[in-house]
């Protein structure tokens, strides 16, 4: 059963850049370890239970060898410095989900056993459950469920104290070229109610809003050229922006601002946008903390 939102994985070529870069932009970044076996390494911005994870290729040879996400991140990393690419929702029963995804035909690798060598030593564990075996530029999220108690985790891996006053994500958008077929694979397949659905004039698209708790997942389907169209002419169907929420938007705005961060107002939303040239190719959206 779905339970919440996990994290969000912007990959990163560069990760020792990428973890300079972040920490410029305000956020509290710490590295985090090595995929066993995967030739993948990582670095952390944890809000809470939900954070930011900095992908990046440790060992090319062994990346491709992993299998598609390993591939598809080299083939990405060829091209250029990195993007929003995926993001994960936390199960507490990963079994029962991955039966659900075979009565309704949606094909899933898993669950198959991950971990991470922290750079103390300890070894983080959990399974995953990935929608046709690839979790990088696609439409749909990867499911996780935590070998570790959550509260133990935590002990292990702290939340950040971010300068930029970040405290958590509040959302993600994925752009698709169709979003009837969208609504199709969150409501019949991953088993998410859909809670609205709108126009986006500033998008050119068409939005449907799904609700897991206090985040919001929004697919976006474009009705003419505009920026959800170029995105999926660039990538394909896939995450198109990440939304954090700050304590207090012109504080945030005021010390970026200060540090020579450009900051552009968020389109459809009450925030500000972090663009792609700033963020390794990631959208970034801040908004205010709810009233």
């Amino acid at each position: 059963m779905i339970t919440r939102f996990d994290h969000a994985v912007i990959a990163v070529r560069d990760l020792d850049a990428a973890i300079a870069r972040f920490r410029h932009l305000g956020f509290d970044v710490h590295p985090g370890g090595r995929h066993t076996g995967l030739g993948t390494y990582n670095a952390i911005i944890r809000f809470g239970l939900d954070y930011l994870e900095l992908l990046s290729v440790a060992d090319r040879e062994e990346a491709i060898a992993g299998g598609p996400s390993g591939q598809t991140l080299v083939a990405l990393f060829d091209q250029r410095a990195g993007g929003l690419v995926g993001y994960a929702l936390a199960t507490s029963d990963i079994e029962t989900d991955a039966e659900r995804f075979r009565q309704t035909g949606l094909e899933a690798v898993g669950p198959f056993p991950m971990e991470r060598l922290r750079p103390d030593g300890r070894l983080l564990s959990w399974r995953l459950l990935v929608p046709s075996g690839v979790s990088w530029l696609r439409p749909w999220p990867f499911l996780i469920q935590w070998d570790i108690p959550d509260d133990e985790r935590l002990t292990w891996e702290r939340p950040g104290n971010h300068p930029n006053g970040t405290t958590g994500v509040v959302g993600i958008s994925i752009a698709v070229t169709d979003l009837e077929r969208g609504l199709h694979l969150y409501e019949r397949q991953l088993g998410l109610a859909v809670q609205a659905q709108d126009e986006v004039p500033e998008l050119t698209a068409r939005r449907a809003r799904f609700q897991l708790g206090e985040f919001a997942i929004d697919l976006l389907a474009p009705t003419g050229d505009g920026p959800v169209q170029q995105a999926l002419e660039q990538d394909g169907e896939h995450p198109f922006d990440v939304v954090l929420q700050v304590r207090d938007l012109d504080e945030t705005r005021r010390n970026l601002e200060q540090s020579g961060v450009a900051l552009e107002p968020a389109p459809a939303r009450a925030g500000l946008l972090i663009g792609p040239d700033q963020a390794f190719g990631a959208r970034l959206t801040l908004v205010p903390a709810r009233s």
